[in-house]
């Protein structure tokens, strides 16, 4: 039993083997891959069938591992500058990510997306962002997509991944399966050192935490380990971009968060707040012409001869997702819109998605003064600006997104923002319940399930940063009596489908 009296490094050994066991009875023993292949496009609520054990199982499951999660973080606090510690956090990292290898993606069926899509490439050779996997539907792969129709989405760096990837599958769908898994695990891993490199850089002594916030997260190891969603490899260059950010270094952040664009758009909405301080220096010091040689234009050489594989024709696949509306405000306006009998792609929808959009550039404007050095400061903004896109601007929303701000907190490692990411995170995979169990069991329609996602996943955070502020505000009295009036005791300041596939479910494309 674990008393007072046990240590913090015991503690956090424990949080990890305990973790790691949770993921390995909890998903992948229930859920493992061979079973969950025995069927095409199956996922947690067709092989729980709804069944009330096996959802409160999950839920208990979740919800164990947020709170082992948690108390993993404040030990780490408390065992920064250990070795030993950060070993275990390593290990415990890798642990879990291992166990959750051969576990069934319940929660989302991308990853078979992306397997398919890659057989136009490899194995047909043909071009995937202008052929998409309907054109082989005799493939054994296709049976398992559920997005034939769609061309590529994603940049043009991801089919060389995905075309090695496939390569040690050797056309089996469930050892391709794994090989897909296994690397996302490894871009995962490769992500942690980055990550510790990242929080050095911003010169505070939480490195450890920093570790622990992004690498114990359990809807990063379920999404990543669990689900081998590609956003994980668009990550990489991400923290390297964060990194050399941190040090001033704005041309290499610039060409590292492009080749993260080149994998995966996501990354676009960081874009912005990584340019301004290095660009607003230049144009103090008149060096305008030198910063757009040494940033801008090996950017676009980088992208240039990122497409030139494909053709530029075949950038028009970037774009095809723009109709697809899935648990946002755009998704109830295009229901609403469609009840009115104007279509879910009418004019007033596209209003509101323009009003959407010009609140995000003014809130992203009004935080130009928090940007300008690259700090903390600026961290902290781009960490609520993303939220603020993916609640509020966003046409498709997906739980995987919230790792994104994650990630930002992590570097941060301040209490403020990991309680809200873990908050966020925790809603997110709530969303998960709502779409494979509520939905069926109440029969709610696209409309609705989308509105009670949106509710999960934004209701607590905002809750929970209305109740920060408010206890940021109190005002607290002098530890002695004195005629000056009470202080403020505040915290960090707060930053501000066209498709319907025929099943049970309404899923959202590959994003």
């Amino acid at each position: 039993m674990i008393g007072r009296a046990t240590s913090p490094v015991a503690l956090l050994a424990f949080c990890g083997v305990a973790s790691s066991a949770t993921y390995l009875l909890a998903f992948t023993l229930p859920y493992g891959i061979s079973e969950g292949l025995g069927k095409p496009l199956q996922h947690f609520g067709h092989i729980s069938g709804g069944s009330p054990q096996a959802t409160a199982g999950l839920i208990s499951a979740i919800a164990g591992l947020f709170l082992l999660y948690l108390r993993a973080v404040r030990q780490c606090q408390l065992l920064e500058g250990s070795r030993t510690a950060w070993i275990i956090v390593y290990a415990g990292a890798a642990a879990s990510a291992l166990a959750l290898l051969r576990m069934y993606p319940i929660f989302s069926l991308d990853i078979f997306y992306y397997m398919s899509a890659d057989r136009i490439w490899s194995t047909y050779r043909e071009n995937p962002f202008i052929v998409p996997p309907l054109q082989a539907a005799h493939d054994a792969f296709f049976p398992y997509n559920r997005w034939g129709h769609y061309v590529l989405p994603y940049g043009p760096l991801w089919p060389w991944l995905t075309a090695a990837t496939s390569w040690f599958g050797g056309g089996v769908v469930e050892a391709t399966l794994v090989a897909f898994k296994m690397f996302a695990i490894l871009a995962f891993l490769v992500c942690l050192p980055l990550v510790a490199w990242t929080a050095r850089a911003l010169g505070h002594d939480r490195q450890l935490a920093s570790l622990c916030i992004f690498a114990w997260n359990p809807l990063v190891l379920l999404e990543f380990a669990g689900g081998g969603h590609n956003d994980v490899v668009a990550l990489v260059p991400v923290i390297l971009a964060l990194g050399l950010w941190l040090r001033g270094a704005s041309a290499g952040a610039l060409l590292s968060v492009t080749a993260s664009l080149l994998v995966k758009a996501t990354a676009i909405v960081l874009l912005p707040g990584l340019v301004w301080a290095g660009l607003r220096r230049a144009a103090q010091r008149g060096q305008l012409v030198r910063w757009t040689a040494t940033h801008i234009i090996p950017t676009v050489c980088l992208v240039l001869v990122a497409w030139a594989p494909f053709g530029l024709n075949a950038v028009g696949s970037q774009l095809q997702e723009s109709g697809q509306y899935y648990q946002s405000l755009t998704s109830l306006a295009a229901a609403a819109a469609s009840t009115a009998s104007t279509g879910g792609d009418s004019l007033p929808v596209r209003a509101v998605q323009a009003v959407l959009g010009l609140t995000f550039a003014l809130a992203y404007f009004s935080q130009r003064n928090a940007l300008v050095t690259e700090g903390a400061p600026a961290l902290r903004s781009i960490w609520g600006i993303t939220i603020f896109y993916f609640l509020v601007v966003t046409p498709f929303l997906s739980a995987w997104y919230m790792i994104w701000p994650t990630l930002y907190a992590a570097i941060l490692a301040e209490r403020r923002t990991t309680v809200l990411s873990a908050i966020l995170g925790l809603g997110a995979l709530g969303t998960y319940v709502v779409q494979f169990v509520l939905r069926p069991a109440w029969g709610l329609g696209a409309a609705e399930g989308g509105a009670v996602g949106l509710l999960v996943i934004g209701g607590p955070f905002l809750l929970s940063l209305a109740a920060l502020n408010m206890s940021g505000r109190r005002l607290k009295p002098e530890a002695k009596p004195t005629p000056v009036a009470p202080v403020l005791a505040s915290g960090p300041p707060a930053a501000g489908a066209t498709s319907r596939p025929a099943m049970d479910i309404d899923l959202p494309g590959p994003t």
